[in-house]
């Protein structure tokens, strides 16, 4: 009688729970989702018999992690005795430890008020022993360190047959550490889905102004596809004339968006000090470069193989590397990374780390402005500007490093360059010699002129 009485209470609980289930608010305008969602629900069919199905969904920040896994949750929550959406996983464990996730994540799919946990270790002793018989659905969101997933979902063999874990993240690499093999990279909206997502936020209906229809199709190829662009820029320019339209997508190419440069800069925070340096020497000067060449300059600049370090990049999806090898960038993680180096001296660029705009490397090389914390230099510039200088420019910049002058018409020579350089391309080099006191012991890469007269002291160097 009293397993009877424990049977129909449990029962009764778990109706209890499955009628009280709210689903998810995933977004205003969900364009584009559908697709993503079917994708990713595909790749849930025909999960493990050895516990837990583990999917992770990767991507930059601001592509739609976190709508696509709410919108597959909402889809199949149906099926699962116990629920759990850990959203921002990330910023929790700043402000909390990993034993206080346990207990959100217990608590919820057990429907338990008050779960206290003197460890990490009992959490993943009381996760195994409560879920192993129980078939869960549980999404951890915003993922990015590895002692995170062990913690909560250590292993498929935790949970009982049929549960599913979710798992976003912007880290690839994350994913393949945990051994999750099934994972789907979210790619940026095409031009259609971008326009319409502009259009809902910016307009919020369908019917359009005409007179919007240019300046649209502007803010949509800024946004370069990403949907948190798309509706942060749209939201801002709701109800506005299109002259502040015009106006705004200025301010926003040369000053980025704050609201969307925090949450692309995230991943940029998260990297080590070398490779923080290599990802702003690619966002400021190397975009679009072919990727031998860029591990080359890499290498002689700071001295280090950058394979590992472009790999992890890679694998952040702060870069990506296209099928002919050539290094690519979303354009708005381009703008984030040269926004940081900017802003190391937002008025005078001769105290930036990297100089690569025609008119700061100018200005600087005119005025004499340059100082000691200038490193890497590279200018395109067209051959119809004259660049007046009087060849001191190079005297300050003790430690500058690499020296590209890729294009630009200067009528005289350097009376000076630093001993410190590693790179140095200037095709068209405009002195038939090097400064006398020019002694480059460290440098590596050396390209001039092909009919270019080097002196017998630096063959020697060279070799």
């Amino acid at each position: 009688r009293e397993y009877e009485h424990a049977f129909i209470e449990k029962i009764v609980k778990e109706i209890s729970n499955r009628i009280a289930r709210v689903p998810l608010h995933v977004a205003d305008y969900p364009v584009g989702l559908e697709s993503r969602v079917l994708k990713v629900n595909s790749l849930l069919n025909g999960g493990s018999n050895r516990g837990a199905h583990m999917l992770g969904i990767y991507g930059v920040g601001g592509i739609g992690k976190t709508t696509i896994a709410k919108a597959v949750y909402n889809l199949i929550a149906d099926q699962f005795e116990g629920l759990c959406f850990l959203e921002n996983v990330r910023e929790k464990s700043i402000k909390h430890d990993l034993a206080y996730l346990q207990e959100m994540v217990l608590c919820k799919i057990l429907g338990e008020k008050a779960i206290q946990l003197t460890s990490v270790s009992e959490g993943i002793s009381l996760i195994k022993q409560r879920f192993k018989r129980k078939k869960v659905l549980l999404v951890l969101d915003d993922v990015h360190k590895l002692e995170q997933l062990q913690a909560i979902a250590g292993s498929p063999n935790w949970f009982d047959s049929g549960s599913i874990i979710i798992i976003t993240t912007r880290d690839k690499h994350l994913l393949a550490s945990h051994m999750v093999e099934r994972t789907y990279q979210v790619k940026e909206y095409d031009r259609k889905e971008a326009l319409e997502l502009f259009m809902w936020n910016a307009f919020k209906c369908d019917n359009v102004d005409p007179s919007y229809v240019d300046i649209s199709n502007k803010v949509v190829s800024y946004a370069s596809g990403l949907p948190l662009a798309l509706v942060v820029i749209g939201s801002n320019l709701y109800g506005k004339s299109v002259q502040e339209w015009i106006s705004a997508l200025e301010e926003y190419k040369k000053i980025p968006n704050e609201d969307i440069q925090s949450k692309l800069k995230v991943s940029f925070d998260a990297l080590s000090e070398y490779h923080k340096n290599i990802f702003l020497d690619i966002a400021c000067c190397f975009k679009g470069y072919h990727l031998e060449e860029v591990e080359n300059i890499l290498h002689a600049h700071h001295d280090v193989s950058p394979k590992l370090g472009i790999s992890v990049l890679v694998e952040k999806c702060l870069i990506n590397i296209d099928m002919n090898g050539y290094v690519t960038q979303h354009d708005l993680i381009q703008d984030m990374g040269q926004e940081i180096v900017r802003q190391e001296s937002p008025k005078d660029p001769g105290k930036r780390s990297r100089l690569w705009l025609p008119e700061d490397v100018i200005q600087v090389l005119q005025e004499n402005t340059g100082t000691s914390e200038v490193e890497l230099i590279i200018l395109e510039a067209p051959m119809s500007k004259v660049i007046e200088w009087d060849g001191e420019a190079f005297k300050m910049m003790v430690n500058l490093k690499t020296l590209i002058i890729k294009s630009g018409n200067f009528f005289n020579g350097p009376n000076h360059l630093p001993n410190s350089l590693r790179v140095l391309e200037w095709p068209r080099y405009p002195s038939h010699s090097f400064p006398v006191d020019f002694h480059p012991r460290k440098l590596s890469i050396l390209k001039l002129p092909h009919n270019w007269f080097t002196p017998r002291p630096l063959v020697k160097l060279l070799k």
